[in-house]
C-alpha cells in the first residue's frame, strides 16, 4: 500500500515511523497539504487545528480513506455530513480516540463485548493539571466514547454531575449511563489527585478484567474450581499504541471492513456529549 501522511512535518516523520514496521505499507508520501497529494491507499492527517474536519472531509471527497489523528472532534453537524460523505463515496474513515484504540482495549473488548459492568476512574495529579476547562472536557468525553463503543447500545439514560471550584476550576466530575440492553457504566475524573491513576473495569457473569490504563497490564480475575477469586495478567506495550492503531486502520482498508472507532462513533458520541453537557449546565 502507498501511504500519504499530511500535517506538521515533525510529526508526520514520527507517524511515519510507525508505518514502516508494516510490510503492507511499500511507499510513504509526506505532504503539507492535501491537494499536493498523489495517488495514495490511504492517508493519515495529523492535525490538531480547528480546521480538521474540514481537512477530512476534502481527503473523503476525494475519495481517500483517511485516518485523523487529533483530539476527539465533537462538531455534530460537521460529523454527521463526514458520516455521510465517507458513506456515499465509499471511503474508510478512522479517528484516533485513543481509549477504544489502546492494545489492551482491544484485547479486553475481544475477550469481553457488551460487558454488562463497566467503572472508570482517571485521578490526575494537581500540579499536572493546567489546560482547565478544555483539557477535563477531553478527559471525559474520551472515556465516554469508550463506553458507547464497547457497550454496543443504545443509552437508556445518563446522570451527570460536575464540580467546579469557583465556578471556573473543573476538580470532579461523575457519569452514570444505563443502557438500553440493562448494563451500566460510571465515570469518575478528578483533578485534586496526590498521585495519578487510571482504571478501567469491566465485569461480566464469568470474569472481571481490571485494566491499567496508562501501564497497559489487564489483570483478569475468575472463581477457580474452589469458588475462589484468582487472577491472571495480561501485559502489552504502550509504546506500540500508535504502530498497532495503524495497522488497525490499514487492515480496515485492505479487508474492506469497519474501523475501530467510525464517523458514525464520532457523531453518536458527539449527540451525547451535546445531551451531557446540557445537564451539566443546569447545575451552574
Amino acid at each position: 500500500m502507498k501511504i500519504g501522511i499530511i500535517g506538521d512535518a515533525k510529526r508526520a516523520v514520527a507517524w511515519e515511523r510507525h508505518l514502516r514496521p508494516h510490510q503492507i505499507v511499500h511507499e510513504v508520501e509526506l505532504c503539507p497539504s492535501i491537494s499536493e497529494l498523489g495517488n495514495v491507499d490511504a492517508c493519515f492527517l495529523v492535525d490538531e487545528s480547528e480546521q480538521n474536519l474540514d481537512l477530512l472531509l476534502e481527503g473523503i471527497h476525494q475519495r481517500l480513506n483517511c485516518f485523523l489523528v487529533a483530539l476527539q472532534p465533537t462538531d455534530t453537524e460537521k460529523l454527521e455530513t463526514i458520516y455521510r460523505a465517507s458513506m456515499e463515496a465509499g471511503v474508510h474513515v478512522q479517528f484516533s480516540h485513543w481509549p477504544t484504540l489502546a492494545p489492551a482495549t482491544q484485547w479486553m473488548m475481544d475477550r469481553m463485548p457488551r460487558p454488562s459492568y463497566l467503572s472508570i476512574s482517571r485521578d490526575i495529579h494537581y500540579t499536572q493539571f493546567m489546560n482547565a476547562k478544555n483539557e477535563f472536557r477531553h478527559f471525559w468525553i474520551d472515556e465516554l466514547g469508550l463506553c458507547m463503543k464497547w457497550m454496543d447500545s443504545g443509552i437508556h439514560h445518563i446522570e451527570a454531575k460536575n464540580v467546579l471550584l469557583n465556578d471556573t476550576h473543573p476538580s470532579a466530575l461523575h457519569l452514570f449511563i444505563r443502557f438500553d440492553n440493562g448494563s451500566t457504566a460510571d465515570i469518575n475524573i478528578y483533578t485534586g489527585a496526590s498521585s495519578n491513576r487510571h482504571k478501567r473495569i469491566s465485569g461480566s457473569r464469568h470474569e472481571i478484567l481490571d485494566c491499567d490504563a496508562p501501564e497497559q497490564v489487564v489483570r483478569i480475575g475468575r472463581l477457580s474450581t474452589g469458588k475462589h477469586l484468582y487472577f491472571e495478567k495480561q501485559s502489552f506495550d504502550p509504546s506500540k499504541a500508535a504502530e498497532k492503531a495503524a495497522l488497525m486502520f490499514l487492515k480496515s482498508v485492505q479487508m474492506k471492513r469497519e474501523t475501530p472507532f467510525t464517523p458514525y462513533d464520532a457523531y453518536q458520541l458527539s449527540l451525547q456529549i451535546k445531551q451531557i453537557e446540557k445537564r451539566l449546565s443546569q447545575y451552574h
